[in-house]
């Protein structure tokens, strides 16, 4: 098993990172310029009307986002060419653009007509629901992607239930909420799949967008015990003799990446007695494997794991008892 370590921050903490401070800017997409100096160590600036703000590399993935410029390689270009491509990208850009920014750079480069939740509203959302104490296990913002894990309370003997915020903030989505359970001693998160837990955001207001995800998130919060509960009872289902067929037949219905298969194949060779729970733990737990834990371009690959997890702690489909293929209903 990959253990992973234990967090220390918690809804309180995060409130105060995530705090807003931020100022927009709104003009035409076609009026901020850059500068990216070719000297070592000085740092590239945005110019938004008269104000100099200096941009850090989440700045620049922001601007690479919105005005269309692929990140990867803009990273690989010299500061001279980056200095040309994202001048002459601004300088023919079309329609508006709003940047907010803060004492620390920029923090959001969007159309104006495409609002959408501000960072810390996540968080006084989940505030509703657990106390400030509460842990979170993980938590970013990025160009692309907004997280929020935190953990609201103990479920189950040995399982923490919570609940899994997140957006897409690339296209600018419908925010989402999940049930989430951590297994305290293996460090495990499984993601809870509720396909009726979906938000509409269209033509809504950014207010109304909260209060339908405030009511989502109570309605994931509501059923964590029963899956808590399910979770546990799968240690009553027994694979001693067909862990490598159900494993297979998991990988391919919900196209599990192949190097991951290899390390959960070896979790499951481990346990002479392996149950349905062992399973899933392993599929789940390889998600805190250090290679796929500590790297960032990793995070899709960890969410897509615990939820494959989470597939099979709420899968009561009728399958085949040899293959375990689903089968048709009559």
């Amino acid at each position: 098993m990959h253990l992973r370590e234990p967090s220390t921050t918690t809804l309180a903490d995060l409130d105060r990172a995530w705090k807003n401070r931020d100022r927009e800017w709104t003009s035409d997409a076609c009026v901020p310029s850059v500068d990216f100096p070719q000297a070592p160590g000085v740092e590239p600036t945005i110019l938004l009307g008269d104000h100099e703000i200096t941009l850090d590399e989440k700045a620049i993935e922001l601007l690479c986002a919105f005005y269309q410029v692929p990140t990867a390689y803009f990273r690989r270009i010299t500061a001279e060419e980056r200095h040309y491509v994202m001048n002459m990208r601004m300088t023919h850009a079309l329609g508006e653009v709003t940047i907010t920014y803060n004492d620390r750079g920029l923090t959001d480069v969007r159309k104006p007509t495409k609002p959408r939740l501000e960072a810390e509203e996540f968080v006084r959302i989940a505030h509703r629901l657990y106390p400030a104490s509460s842990t979170v296990l993980d938590a970013w913002v990025t160009a692309d992607e907004l997280r929020l894990d935190v953990l609201g309370r103990h479920a189950e003997d040995g399982v923490w239930g919570g609940l899994r915020f997140g957006q897409n903030r690339k296209q600018n989505l419908a925010p989402t909420v999940t049930p989430i359970l951590f297994h305290e001693d293996t460090t495990t998160v499984i993601e809870i799949p509720d396909p009726s837990l979906k938000i509409d955001a269209r033509g809504v207001s950014i207010d109304k967008i909260g209060e339908r995800l405030a009511a989502e998130a109570l309605r994931a919060d509501a059923r964590l015990y029963k899956d808590a509960e399910h979770l546990l009872g799968l240690v009553n289902s027994s694979i001693a003799g067909d862990r490598i067929i159900r494993l297979h037949r998991i990988a391919a219905e919900h196209k599990m990446p192949v190097r991951p298969l290899a390390d959960i194949t070896v979790a499951l060779s481990r346990n002479d007695q392996p149950t349905l729970l062992d399973m899933v733990l392993a599929i789940a737990n390889t998600a805190n494997a250090p290679k796929i834990l500590q790297d960032p371009d990793k995070r899709k690959l960890r969410t897509t794991l615990q939820a494959i997890a989470g597939a099979v702690v709420v899968d009561e489909a009728e399958r085949c008892i040899s293959c375990h293929a689903l089968v048709a209903a009559a």
